[in-house]
């Protein structure tokens, strides 16, 4: 798959680099060229993932997704195809007849006729089942009445997808009809409206008694709610929800910043690395032929905060002031900023988002090893290090013919999440990893010594390939913010000769990102059943929107440090760093959460939440300040390829 991959991104290359375009932030809805897309098309590069029948070329979502990315990271102008290949083929595809399929979809993969989308209206807002266009039967046909509002490059397309009410219903979810508009139809009257910067992209599109033959309808006549939800994952899960504003981003990380600058930038790249391979984990799910519509729009909830700070810290690092129309920097800045409020409201509002989170939150993935150790954990064993040594943990990774239990470091991983996710403080990572080494256990230095845990400690890691021993007698005890007794000891002496030890300090750290991400899913699952259980005003908390989109948001930020942490499994250093960044953000944002969804509970030990918070921060302060990791993912001749290079299988 590598192969292919890597073909496809040299295709694309090949064709950006021969033409002739001003790079742009939001190319994909503003940059409009028509000979591009068909070049494109020329290189079988829109409908790439449809079957070879329907003008597409059979490969992946994930194939596409290459594709996608190779052309928004330059800011190409793909607007002409954007919205037929990415949602309107592919809802033809799964619910159109044969004909339409074969009317339409080998010109859309051939750059033929483009599509703008019918969706949103004036009156209806964000409450898209609400829409009032009203398609009635004609003979063998339908009428279609209406207006349609922000409907992007109608002025252009050649085509339109329109949801419209063909039957009234109990629930307003029913009697919704997807059909095929072709724009040069007689009674389609298109108003263009300017956005923000000046811009002619948005349009109000007018149906007055407009003809629509029979074939025009997509799917089943009333089953269009079902179809447009399935469309939506489509829409949100793309990484045009992430990239909008790379362009930005690849100039920030080329000027000459501070450090503070840089670790912002590194901060950056730790969110898009991880934003990017959960577009990929999208991609995979619809390859599997799921319509991931839980995933979708919390990729499109975390992308969309991530184009705000990318946009706000171009702004506040660089002092550059944007100028539109600039060349360079300054005018990429300007586009950014201009295209800024929209990112929030297309594809769905934060709160439509939130709201469909709160309802479908993606369930934490856990395997055969995590599951095994709840139930061990979850028995709540008088002498739990005792019963974990029995069981072998902490020799977990090791082969059997070493002394070891076997399994993977993968294993190991799954053993120290689970530990957090039962607020369990047992050096688990401290004691494997030393063992690992044939030492007593292994920490990282910090601020000229070393906090490590008393009666396990007496060596240290000074990097990938030094081992010092400790200087025990000179100590300090003290205790953490989760009140785990810790050490503070001194070097006894750094040897001459660097002890090979290996990317034993790339593991400590990955393990205790294990620990936190176990931490975050204990909260998140504590705060559920609080909200869930608590009554006010006459019913439960999580009744109340406010309540549930503070719990959604959680589960966003469980989402993006499960999916860094399980990178990082690989022990490579970008995905080790990009998720111990991430950690800070994350246990901030489901510490405080948590607390305030708990109310004045949460902060008493009369609740268990206390386990879990002051064990996140604990976890957080360990794993190091953020500019330390951020600095290490700044430099902007890497940073493409740490984004879209996915992490190895960790063992």
């Amino acid at each position: 798959m590598d192969e292919e991959l890597d073909e496809l991104r040299r295709v694309v290359r090949e064709l950006v680099e021969s033409w002739e375009f001003e790079p742009r932030c939001d190319a994909w809805m503003r940059g409009y060229d028509p000979d591009f897309s068909r070049e494109l098309a020329k290189r079988g590069l829109i409908g790439i993932t449809w079957p070879t029948g329907a003008g597409g070329a059979g490969k992946s979502n994930v194939e596409r997704l290459v594709v996608t990315e190779e052309l928004l990271r330059v800011g190409a102008p793909v607007a002409a195809h954007w919205i037929a290949d990415r949602q309107i083929g592919p809802a033809i595809l799964r619910s159109g007849s044969p004909e339409l399929r074969k009317e339409i979809l080998p010109r859309i993969a051939a750059g033929e006729i483009t599509f703008c989308l019918g969706m949103s209206e004036t009156e209806s807002g964000s409450d898209l089942a609400s829409v009032r266009t009203r398609a009635v039967r004609d003979g063998d046909g339908w009428r279609l009445d209406g207006r349609k509002i922000w409907t992007t490059q109608g002025h252009h397309a050649t085509h339109a997808y329109v949801l419209a009410r063909t039957a009234d219903g109990e629930d307003k979810h029913d009697g919704l009809t997807e059909f095929v508009v072709a724009m040069s139809t007689p009674g389609v009257s298109v108003r263009p409206i300017l956005d923000l910067s000046g811009e002619h992209h948005f349009n109000e599109v007018l149906f007055d008694d407009v003809r629509l033959p029979a074939g025009s309808v997509i799917g089943a006549e009333g089953g269009g709610w079902r179809q447009v939800t399935e469309q939506l994952s489509f829409e949100r899960g793309g990484m045009e929800r992430v990239l909008s504003t790379f362009p930005l981003l690849d100039a920030l990380a080329r000027r000459d910043l501070d450090a503070p600058g840089r670790a912002a930038v590194g901060v950056l790249v730790a969110r898009l690395m991880t934003l990017r391979e959960l577009a990929c984990r999208v991609a995979s799910a619809m390859d599997a032929g799921r319509a991931p519509s839980a995933e979708a729009a919390v990729l499109k909830y975390l992308g969309t905060t991530f184009e705000r700070e990318v946009v706000d810290v171009a702004r506040t690092v660089s002092e550059v002031v944007p100028a539109p129309g600039a060349p360079g920097f300054a005018g990429l800045l300007a586009q950014a900023q201009l295209a800024a409020p929209g990112f929030s409201i297309r594809g769905g509002t934060d709160e439509v988002l939130l709201t469909i989170v709160s309802r479908q939150a993606p369930a934490p993935v856990a395997d055969e090893i995590g599951r095994m150790a709840d139930e061990v954990l979850g028995s709540a064993p008088a002498d739990v290090w005792a019963v974990l040594e029995e069981l072998g943990w902490p020799s977990v990774g090791i082969p059997e013919a070493s002394g070891g239990s076997g399994g993977t470091f993968a294993d190991l991983a799954s053993l120290v999440r689970a530990t957090g996710r039962h607020a369990c403080p047992v050096p688990l990572a401290e004691v494997a990893v030393g063992r690992s080494l044939g030492a007593p256990v292994a920490t990282i230095a910090r601020d000229g010594a070393f906090d490590v845990v008393p009666g396990y400690f007496s060596a240290a890691v000074l990097g990938p390939d030094v081992l010092a021993s400790l200087n025990l007698p000179d100590t300090e005890l003290w205790q953490d913010l989760a009140g785990r007794p810790r050490l503070r000891a001194s070097l006894r002496e750094v040897p001459t000769e660097p002890v090979a030890v290996g990317d034993a300090a790339r593991k400590l750290t990955v393990l205790r990102i294990h620990a936190a991400l176990g931490a975050v899913e204990g909260a998140c699952r504590l705060t559920r059943e609080h909200v869930s259980a608590r009554t006010q005003f006459g019913r439960p908390l999580n009744r109340f929107q406010a309540v549930a989109h503070r719990l959604a948001e959680m589960e966003c930020a469980r989402v993006l440090l499960e999916v860094a942490a399980s990178s990082a499994v690989s022990c490579e250093p970008a995905r080790v760093a990009a998720a111990a960044v991430l950690v800070d953000s994350v246990a901030t944002t489901v510490a405080r959460l948590a607390h305030q969804l708990h109310g004045a509970m949460g902060i008493t030990r009369e609740s268990a939440l206390h386990r879990y918070t002051t064990l996140l921060w604990s976890l957080r302060d360990e794993i190091g300040p953020v500019r330390r990791w951020a600095l290490d993912l700044a430099d902007p001749d890497a940073l493409w390829s740490s984004v879209t290079t996915r992490p190895p299988l960790g063992g």
